[in-house]
C-alpha cells in the first residue's frame, strides 16, 4: 500500500479575486503533519506541494495523483483556494490565473473544473481517495466580479465515489473573505490540531479515521464561527478510511480529552475545577503543561467572544457616525457579520442593546427573534406514561422530542420494553431518555410565523408610571417566559388579550407557557385559536403535537407532525418527533425512517436523531447499527450521558462488558448523580461475578432512587442488594 498526496495552496490571484494570505501556509502545515512519522506517516517523496500553479499544471497535477494507484493506495487531495461556481451552478477551483470576461462571466479554461477532478477520480482503481476542500463555492470577488450564488453546489453529485470521502470548510459563500493576518484558514487550523494533538481520534482506538477528523474539526470551527458549518461527504468505506495515527496512553491526550468534557461556553465548570486539579495529580502534568492545554481547548469559544466584541465595536461605531443606519451602512454590517462567521442569533442582543431607542436594528431580510432556547437552557421532567412494565423489566428509553422554535425546552419519560436480553437470562437494564424540545437555528429547520415575523421586537423599557399597552404586557410576558416565570407570563398574554383579543401571538406564547406548566389541555386550546387564524404556520403544528403527545393522544399528535411536514416537506423537528410517536408505539421501522429523515434534512448536526435512531434499532436487535448512531450523538455533545448509557446497555446486548462498563462509567464521570448508569453497572459487574463492585453500585443508585422518591425503581434495587449480600 501506498499513500500519496497532493497538496494545492493559492494565494495569489489576478486583479478580481481577493488574494489569500493563509492558503500557502495552510498547505505548508498540512504537509508538515502527513509527513509526520508519529502522524501522517506519509514518505516526504509521497507528497506533492504546489504553490499559485496555472491551470494546466494543477490539471496535470491533479491526474498523476490518481494515475497508476491500486486499489489498496490512500490518495489525498487537498486544495486551499477560492472556489467559483459559473452560471449553470458547477463548482470550479480557481488558479492563480482565473478571471472573468469583460461580460462578467467565467472563463472556465482559467480554472479547473469539478468535473475533471471528479473524472479523473473515477478512472483511478484506487479505492481510497480523500478530498479536503478548505474554499467557499462562490469565491470572494472585489467590486464587478460578484458570483452568482444560490448556495446550491451537489458536492456528493460532483466529487462523490466509491470508497471516496469529500470534506469541505462550508456550504456556501459566507466566508469569501479571509482576515489577511490569519496565519492558517480556521478550518484547515482544527483539521491540523486535531492530527497533531491526536484530540480528534474520538474512540481512543489510536487512529485517526476521516470522518472523526472532519467531527472534531467542525466542532472547533463552529465554536469559534457558529456560521461556518463544514460538511462530509462519503460513498460507501470513505468515513471510515484511516488518515493518521494517534498516541495512546499519552498523558498530556488524556488531560485534553477530560478538558472537552468539563469545559463550557469558555470557562471551566466548578466541579470539573476539582476533577481536572486532581487528574493533573494523577498523571503526574505539570501545572504550566495543563494551563496551556486548557488554553487550546478554550480558545476557539474565546475567539468567539472576540468576534463579538468586534461587532459590537462596529456597530457602535457606525451609530456614532450615523444614529440612523443608511442602507449602505446596514450592508457593510452585514458583510462584517458573515467574514467573522457569526449567525443571526449571536448578534441578536448585541443589535438590540446598542441600537438606538433599544430597538433592533432592521437589517435587510432578517427577523431577530425575541428568545433564543438551546437544549440547555430548560430542562424539566414532564410525568412519565403509566404504562404497564414486566416484572423483569425495568424503564426504557423514549424517543427526544425536539421541541418547536414557540415552546421552551423540556423533556419527558416514557416507560417502554427494549431487548435488553444477555447471556441465557435477561439483564435487567435502566434506560433513561429525555425528550428534548430545540429551538432549530436555520432556516431549513424553521417556517415563521407570518404574524410573529412582522410583531416580534425587542422588550422597551417601562416605566412604572408609564401605561402599559397589549404590545407592552406581550413584550415583558416574553421576557417572563425566557426566565421561566411561566405564570407570571400567563398573567401578562391574559392581560394582552383583555387589551386587544386580536393580538393572536399571545394565544401562541400563551400555550406556550401553559404547555411549560403541564396545562396541555389549556396550551392545545390557545393552540387552536392560534391555528384558526394562522392556519400555515408550521410550528404552531409542532406545538399542539407535543401537547397531545403529553396527553397520549398520539393520533392527534401524528396528525398535527404530519401536517407540519405538509407545510414545509424538509421541517427535521416535525420527523423527529413523529418518530418519537412511532417509537412510544413499537413501530420502530417507521421511527427510524422519520430519525433518518431529521437528519437528513437538518444543516447542523442534531444528537436528538442520531440517539433516537439508536434505541430504535437497540429495540430492534442490531445493537451495531445503535453503537454506530450513539458514536454519532457523542461526537456531536461529548457530554451526552444517556448516549454513554445506552452504548453501554448495546455493547451488553453484544456481550461486550468491559466496553459497556466503560460506557456507563464515563457517563458516571459527567455526572455523579446519574442512577442509570451505576444501576447499569452493577447489573454487568454481577454477571461478571464482580460482586463488590456490584454491591457498590447498587448501593449508590438505591440512594440516589430514594432521594428520588422513585419508590418503585428503589425496592427494585433493595432486591437486587439482597441477592448479592445472601
Amino acid at each position: 500500500m501506498t499513500k500519496v498526496a497532493l497538496l494545492i495552496g493559492i494565494s495569489d490571484y489576478e486583479p478580481g479575486l481577493n488574494p489569500l494570505p493563509a492558503s500557502v501556509k495552510d498547505m505548508q502545515a498540512i504537509a508538515k503533519v502527513l509527513q509526520h512519522p508519529e502522524m501522517g506517516g506519509f514518505a516526504q517523496t509521497d507528497i506533492q506541494k504546489l504553490e499559485n500553479p496555472d491551470p494546466q499544471k494543477m490539471q496535470e497535477a491533479i491526474e498523476t495523483l490518481f494515475s497508476d494507484r491500486r486499489k489498496d493506495d490512500l490518495v489525498v487531495l487537498y486544495f486551499s483556494g477560492h472556489g467559483i461556481k459559473d452560471e449553470s451552478g458547477k463548482l470550479h477551483l480557481a488558479t492563480r490565473l482565473t478571471r472573468k470576461n469583460p461580460q462578467g462571466r467565467l472563463i472556465k479554461s482559467t480554472t479547473v473544473p469539478a468535473s475533471f477532478v471528479h473524472n479523473i477520480m473515477s478512472d483511478s482503481r484506487c479505492k481510497r481517495q480523500v478530498v479536503i476542500l478548505d474554499c467557499c463555492f462562490s469565491g470572494a470577488f472585489a467590486e464587478g466580479w460578484s458570483a452568482k450564488d444560490d448556495g446550491s453546489v451537489d458536492i456528493r453529485a460532483e466529487l462523490g465515489g466509491e470508497g471516496r470521502v469529500v470534506l469541505t470548510s462550508s456550504t456556501a459563500s459566507e466566508y469569501s473573505f479571509q482576515q489577511k493576518e490569519a496565519n492558517l484558514s480556521i478550518y484547515t487550523r482544527y483539521l491540523i490540531e486535531g492530527i497533531e494533538t491526536g484530540a480528534a481520534d474520538l474512540d481512543n482506538d489510536g487512529a485517526v479515521s476521516v470522518d472523526e477528523l472532519h467531527e472534531y474539526a467542525k466542532k472547533k470551527v463552529q465554536e469559534a464561527a457558529p456560521a461556518m458549518r463544514p460538511e462530509i461527504h462519503a460513498v460507501k468505506e470513505g468515513f471510515k478510511i484511516l488518515l493518521s495515527k494517534a498516541p495512546i496512553g499519552d498523558p498530556k491526550l488524556k488531560y485534553r480529552k477530560e478538558v472537552e468534557i468539563y469545559a463550557s461556553r469558555g470557562e471551566i465548570s466548578i466541579i470539573g475545577r476539582r476533577i481536572l486539579d486532581a487528574l493533573r495529580q494523577n498523571l503526574g502534568l505539570l501545572p504550566e503543561e495543563t494551563a496551556a492545554l486548557e488554553t487550546e481547548v478554550l480558545k476557539p469559544y474565546r475567539e468567539y467572544q472576540q468576534k463579538l466584541q468586534q461587532y459590537e465595536q462596529a456597530l457602535v461605531d457606525a451609530i456614532r457616525r450615523e444614529p440612523t443606519l443608511s442602507d449602505y451602512t446596514r450592508n457593510d454590517l452585514r458583510r462584517y457579520q458573515e467574514i467573522l462567521g457569526l449567525r443571526d442569533e449571536d448578534i441578536a442582543s448585541i443589535e438590540t442593546r446598542i441600537s438606538p431607542k433599544n430597538e433592533s436594528v432592521p437589517f435587510p431580510d432578517k427577523v431577530i427573534a425575541s428568545k433564543s432556547i438551546s437544549p440547555k437552557d430548560d430542562v424539566t421532567p414532564v410525568k412519565t406514561s403509566n404504562k404497564a412494565v414486566a416484572a423483569n423489566q425495568t424503564d426504557t428509553p423514549t424517543p427526544n422530542i425536539i421541541k418547536p422554535p414557540s415552546i421552551l425546552a423540556t423533556s419527558v419519560g416514557v416507560l417502554r420494553n427494549p431487548r435488553v436480553m444477555i447471556g441465557a437470562g435477561v439483564l435487567a437494564t435502566v434506560v433513561l431518555t429525555f425528550s428534548f424540545l430545540v429551538k432549530p437555528h436555520d432556516a431549513s429547520m424553521t417556517t415563521p410565523s407570518p404574524v410573529e415575523s412582522s410583531t416580534l421586537s425587542a422588550t422597551p423599557t417601562v416605566s412604572p408610571t408609564t401605561e402599559m399597552s397589549a404590545k407592552n404586557f406581550y413584550d415583558r410576558g416574553l421576557e417572563k417566559s425566557t426566565k421561566k416565570d411561566h405564570k407570571g407570563a400567563i398573567e401578562d398574554f391574559n392581560e394582552v388579550l383583555r387589551l386587544d383579543s386580536n393580538f393572536i401571538l399571545a394565544y401562541n406564547k400563551r400555550g406556550d407557557a401553559r404547555s411549560a406548566l403541564k396545562d396541555y389541555k389549556g396550551a392545545i386550546e390557545d393552540l387552536n385559536q392560534y391555528i384558526r387564524i394562522n392556519p400555515n404556520d408550521a410550528n404552531s403544528y409542532i406545538s399542539r403535537g407535543w401537547a397531545y403527545y403529553n396527553l397520549y393522544n398520539y393520533k392527534q399528535a401524528i396528525i398535527d407532525y404530519n401536517k407540519a411536514i405538509q407545510i414545509n416537506p424538509r421541517y427535521a423537528l416535525a420527523y423527529n418527533n413523529r418518530g418519537a410517536v412511532y417509537a412510544d408505539q413499537g413501530n420502530y421501522e417507521q421511527a427510524i425512517s422519520d430519525y433518518t429523515k431529521a437528519i437528513e434534512f437538518k444543516n447542523d448536526p442534531l444528537k436528538w436523531p442520531y440517539y433516537n435512531r439508536g434505541d430504535a434499532r437497540r429495540n430492534l436487535g442490531d445493537n451495531k447499527g445503535a453503537i454506530e448512531d450513539y458514536n454519532q450523538a457523542i461526537r456531536i455533545d461529548p457530554k451526552y450521558t444517556n448516549a454513554y448509557n445506552n452504548r453501554g446497555l448495546a455493547y451488553a446486548n453484544l456481550k461486550d462488558y468491559k466496553k459497556a462498563i466503560e460506557n456507563y462509567s464515563q457517563a458516571i464521570r459527567i455526572d455523579s448523580n446519574y442512577v442509570y448508569a451505576y444501576y447499569n453497572r452493577g447489573d454487568v459487574r454481577s454477571i461478571l461475578k464482580d460482586k463488590q463492585g456490584a454491591i457498590a453500585d447498587y448501593q449508590i443508585a438505591a440512594n440516589l432512587y430514594q432521594k428520588q422518591e422513585n419508590t418503585k425503581r428503589y425496592q427494585q434495587t433493595l432486591e437486587k442488594l439482597k441477592e448479592l449480600q445472601k
